[in-house]
């Protein structure tokens, strides 16, 4: 498959982002949301990176010792509103450290998952290193500096 026809299968299956922004950290390079703090006083709040179709929500915590990882969020814009379009969790004995290099390839690994259903759904195919450079790429579109 070639790297066009991906990009046709990702516009029609991520349609392009649009909405209410964010409070920037120039420092961390991420739209923070507000945050709220534990009854045991860890801090729970979303950091957002997106592009024009893709937003990534890393739910982090942070403790008196350490930055946690709780789980991450895919987003798509249908135009109207963001759509769900994957979600993993960790907690309990299964909980991370937060990492940004763990993050990013877990985000690849299930925006790639993504778009493998997509591509079955329509038919197509596509080989395992196009479909992981192509959501490398658009996950790194959303680490990119984002400044209006």
């Amino acid at each position: 498959m070639t790297n066009t026809a991906l990009q046709i299968i990702a516009a029609k299956a991520l349609p392009a982002l649009s909405g209410e922004s964010l409070t920037y950290n120039a420092a961390k390079n991420v739209y923070l949301t507000l945050g709220y703090t534990s009854a045991a006083g860890n801090m729970y709040y979303q950091a957002v990176r997106f592009s024009n179709r893709l937003a990534v929500y890393y739910d982090i915590g942070q403790g008196y010792a350490r930055t946690f990882l709780n789980g991450i969020k895919l987003f798509c814009w249908d135009g109207q509103k963001a759509q769900l379009i994957a979600q993993k969790y960790w907690g309990g004995s299964d909980w991370r450290d937060f990492s940004e290099y763990f993050a990013k390839e877990q985000s690849i690994l299930m925006l790639k998952g993504f778009l493998e259903g997509q591509l079955k759904l329509q038919g197509a195919h596509a080989s395992d290193q196009e479909l992981t450079s192509f959501a490398r790429g658009m996950v790194e579109e959303t680490q990119r500096k984002q400044l209006a």
